[in-house]
């Protein structure tokens, strides 16, 4: 019994010193965070900075879901603009059902503009792959 309690203390010691140390994200508790890994969390915390920049800059609302998505059209437009590839929105929209959970899951989101506008992104702008290499350069 006794040796049950101080495994339980060091496990319990463990675990504070992890939450203390872990990057989260404001509104999500710390089990929440840890669903996706340290540089998922990084990813997503830069998408969804750069997305709210965006909303600020331009005085988009973004708080109820109509709102919402148009904001992401205006966003995903923009970097279409830009020339960023389609994989930005795709990253925005996964980053976005992780911040707001409220949200549902990427494909179950109630952003139809916008995955719409994904969908033409992707279509207009494919995403490519690396050349091979030449000759027997991957055999070093």
């Amino acid at each position: 019994v006794v040796r049950g309690r101080r495994l339980k203390a060091r496990r319990a010691t463990r675990r504070q010193r992890r939450v203390v140390d872990s990057v989260d994200l404001p509104g999500l508790s710390f089990l929440e965070s840890a669903s996706v890994s340290e540089a998922t969390k990084v990813s997503h915390a830069a998408a969804v900075q750069a997305f709210y920049l965006f909303c600020t800059h331009n005085n988009l609302k973004h708080q109820m879901i109509n709102e919402l998505d148009s904001a992401l059209v205006e966003f995903m437009n923009a970097c279409f603009l830009d020339g960023d590839g389609g994989f930005v929105g795709s990253r925005l929209i996964a980053a976005l059902s992780y911040v707001r959970p409220e949200l549902g899951r990427p494909r179950d989101m109630q952003v139809s503009k916008a995955k719409q506008a994904l969908r033409g992104w992707k279509r207009l702008a494919p995403g490519f792959s690396r050349l091979p290499l030449r000759g027997r350069g991957w055999l070093a």
